[in-house]
């Protein structure tokens, strides 16, 4: 069986950089105040304001669609007040333990935990990642890890490992949560039961709705979504659907060894833990256990993994680090491969404004 595992932060901002590509306009900071009506009292548009600088705008379209996650009955009632909520928020915590915790080339799954839930414990980013929880929360812009969630996932690691492994919470690295908008079937006799894939909704005033669904689907459901559009709108289409065949920014160029080409070219550091000298001529490699550790992932297969091709206009911004080696990529941390011309790229290329 095939799993894989990705990203997620960085894919959603690949999937905004690359509708970009194709002509949309994004907007990032930017809620959504009001919709706007017609004479139909059908939505046409809507008011929003930038959160950073509290300019309001109104902006119109053909049609709305609210495609926002755990915050989509608030875009709801804003076309319908008394209309009944869909959105049954459930929080997923995860928590980073050191990577002595996990094999670098193995995971682990299980369904059957102590209540039911499901337990992972993976090799992620250099380090390991464990999780998750599902309970029912409410719907807050920066949801908070609750202790009791990172106790149950230390308790239920634990019953993994051997005996002599003391599963510690000052091991914690980090820990955070997030909501999953699990969603009820508006039209369903049962409006109880959730629905465990997406579903699409429109109102008696055309706002298109479409909740629910996950990662694995994301594609059928811009589908199913953009076909519902044209339907409801009255859209006139110049061709078939394309996702199927349109690549993501930054994957054009990827391959798996291009992090090489990395080095070469801009003296990155790699994940190989070792130390190079030259000594009369003669190359020769000295293991340094400490430095396999700190180096496990190293700047090069980051740039490449978490970039695409674009890590070749990521690397160009790295400043010289005045030594012999690495020669360029400066370390945000040394314990993390993230270098300082990320926060360049994201800031210039990438519609970033804040820290956080």
């Amino acid at each position: 069986m095939m799993v894989c595992q990705h990203n997620d932060a960085r894919m959603n901002v690949a999937l905004a950089l690359t509708a970009v590509s194709h002509g949309a306009v994004v907007a990032n900071h930017v809620e959504v105040k009001s919709l706007v009506k017609n004479e139909k009292n059908e939505v046409c548009g809507a008011v929003v304001r930038d959160v950073l600088t509290g300019d309001e705008w109104t902006v119109k379209a053909k049609g709305v669609i609210n495609a926002t996650g755990p915050f989509t009955d608030g875009i709801r009632k804003m076309d319908e007040v008394t209309t009944s909520e869909i959105v049954a928020p459930s929080a997923g915590v995860h928590i980073i333990l050191p990577n002595y915790y996990s094999p670098g080339n193995m995971g682990l799954i299980d369904p059957a935990t102590s209540d039911g839930r499901v337990i992972f414990f993976l090799p992620w980013e250099g380090n390991a990642i464990a999780g998750t929880t599902d309970t029912p929360t409410e719907v807050t812009q920066n949801p908070l890890p609750k202790e009791e969630e990172i106790t149950w996932i230390l308790d239920e690691v634990a019953r993994y490992l051997n005996s002599d492994v003391k599963v510690r919470r000052g091991d914690v690295l980090a820990a955070w949560s997030g909501i999953r908008p699990l969603v009820r079937d508006p039209g369903a006799k049962n409006t109880e039961s959730l629905v465990r894939n997406h579903m699409i909704n429109v109102s008696s005033g055309k706002l298109l709705t479409i909740a629910g669904g996950k990662w694995t689907t994301y594609r059928a459901m811009a589908k199913d979504t953009v076909d519902k559009a044209i339907e409801v709108f009255g859209l006139k289409p110049t061709s078939e659907c394309r996702t199927e065949y349109v690549k993501l920014v930054g994957s054009h160029g990827f391959t798996n060894t291009m992090f090489i080409k990395l080095i070469q070219q801009f003296g990155l550091e790699t994940e190989v833990g070792c130390v190079l000298t030259l000594q009369n001529r003669i190359l020769h490699v000295v293991i340094v256990p400490w430095l396999t550790i700190l180096l496990r992932y190293g700047v090069a297969q980051h740039l490449a993994n978490s970039y695409g091709d674009r890590a070749w206009a990521v690397a160009s911004l790295a400043q010289a680090t005045g030594r012999r080696w690495p020669v360029f990529g400066k370390r945000i941390s040394p314990y993390y491969p993230y270098i300082e011309a990320e926060v360049h790229y994201a800031v210039r290329r990438e519609y970033a404004c804040t820290a956080v």
